[in-house]
């Protein structure tokens, strides 16, 4: 079900006035898309009793350029002009951006079309053309898109009863995850992922390029099965498919992983099962600690585990170069989130490696500030306490020379003068 789109149409008003944000343009062709902001349409939709219908296309888009001409034929333009209130808008407009804000919804592939109640505004049905082997086929597909969203029963916002039902057709599951995914519901895609994991098990159909449409669109966790196949038969993906569209999908599905469903829940092992993943796609060890670092201690935080988080971040130090705003950043948070004292003397290390990162001209910076007032922290809690006090009174100088805020640095001073 690879999508097929459209870039540019002739515009038009079908309705019974013209507004002066709207103009009148290739009447009786395809479909008339107003012009003007989508509030206004979405009001000229309301006064009409319409539906609302959006294109949303990308400018260079092969296949919403190949559907331009679908949206202009006239049988397509009777049915959309007769049911429906219509509306065009390129994916990276200042429109797109106030449509996807006003509605909570995000793009999944382009063209999409989306449907909206004329009075509530709310979402009724999405869908995205799909490539057809000829003109004739394309346009009953988009007409067949148009009957859909008039018909309640199929419409996508139908589609939690029909889950809920048993129904688990492949099409339909596709469907309804590429619906949860626009709709930012990753619970529910969450679940359909593992229906369609059930359902793709053999060799041949993982391989498949719809199977690989469904890696590329709509897997989110890097635990499904068929994630777990695709990242165990890379090879066998590469003959099949461009090695772009691959590494993509892997990195889509890993980034997914580490801050979607599960991002508060996921392990520290299974981080460090990611990281090996990114490697496999051919991202550096380099970059690919650097992009799952700070959710591995995370997670060892999560389990309490600070003497691990210690150990994984000495061990990153030794294989990724790091700046002092690095250093900054993870004294504080190691400061915040450790659960025992047995991080300190490593933090303690940590602060004077940063501090020797400081050119000259940065000894008085925010960074350093933040490096002492983080070292005084963590001498308090081993209770050192006249050592704290010379690195918090070193932190409020650098900062009234950074004329940076000084309030937290007489806190921490006024915090260990109690």
């Amino acid at each position: 079900m690879i999508p097929f789109s459209k870039t540019f149409l002739k515009r038009g008003l079908f309705l019974g006035f013209i507004c002066t944000m709207m103009l009148r343009t290739g009447f009786g062709q395809g479909i008339n898309f107003l012009e003007g902001g989508f509030n206004s349409v979405a009001d000229a939709a309301k006064r009409a009793n319409k539906t609302l219908f959006v294109e949303v296309y990308l400018t260079g888009c092969p296949h919403c350029a190949a559907l331009a001409p679908i949206l202009e034929d006239k049988k397509v333009g009777d049915y959309f002009n007769t049911h429906f209130v219509s509306y065009k808008v390129e994916a990276n407009s200042v429109d797109s951006k106030l449509l996807q804000q006003q509605k909570g919804i995000t793009y999944v592939e382009f063209p999409l079309f989306f449907f909206f109640d004329p009075n509530s505004g709310q979402l009724i049905h999405q869908a995205a053309p799909s490539e057809k082997p000829n003109r004739a086929e394309a346009i009953e597909e988009v007409i067949k898109h148009g009957r859909d969203a008039a018909d309640p029963s199929q419409r996508t916002s139908a589609y939690a009863a029909r889950f809920a039902k048993g129904d688990r057709d492949l099409g339909f599951l596709i469907n309804y995850g590429k619906y949860a995914k626009a709709t930012k519901d990753n619970d529910k895609l969450w679940l359909i992922n593992q229906e369609m994991g059930k359902l793709i098990v053999l060799p041949s159909d993982l391989q498949s390029p719809v199977c690989f449409y469904i890696i590329q669109r709509l897997i989110n966790d890097f635990s499904n099965p068929i994630a777990a196949y695709f990242f165990n038969n890379l090879p066998k993906y590469r003959a099949k498919f461009p090695a772009k569209d691959i590494k993509e999908a892997g990195e889509s599905i890993l980034y997914y992983t580490m801050y979607g469903k599960r991002a508060n829940e996921i392990t520290a092992p299974e981080i460090v099962e990611v990281r090996k993943a990114f490697i496999k796609l051919g991202v550096t060890p380099e970059i690919a600690g650097s992009r799952t670092i700070l959710k591995e201690l995370e997670a060892y935080f999560r389990a309490k585990a600070t003497a691990k988080a210690t150990a994984r971040l000495n061990e990153y130090r030794r294989s990724a170069p790091m700046v002092i705003t690095d250093y900054a950043y993870l004294v504080r948070y190691f400061n915040e989130k450790a659960t025992d004292n047995s991080y300190i003397p490593s933090l303690l290390t940590w602060v004077n490696d940063g501090l020797k990162l400081a050119k000259p001209t940065e000894r008085n910076s925010k960074e350093v500030a933040e490096l002492y007032v983080e070292q005084s922290k963590a001498l308090m809690r081993i209770g050192k306490k006249e050592e704290a006090k010379k690195a918090a009174q070193i932190a409020l100088t650098t900062a009234k020379a950074a004329k940076i805020e000084v309030k937290p640095y007489i806190d921490e001073l006024a915090r260990i003068n109690k």
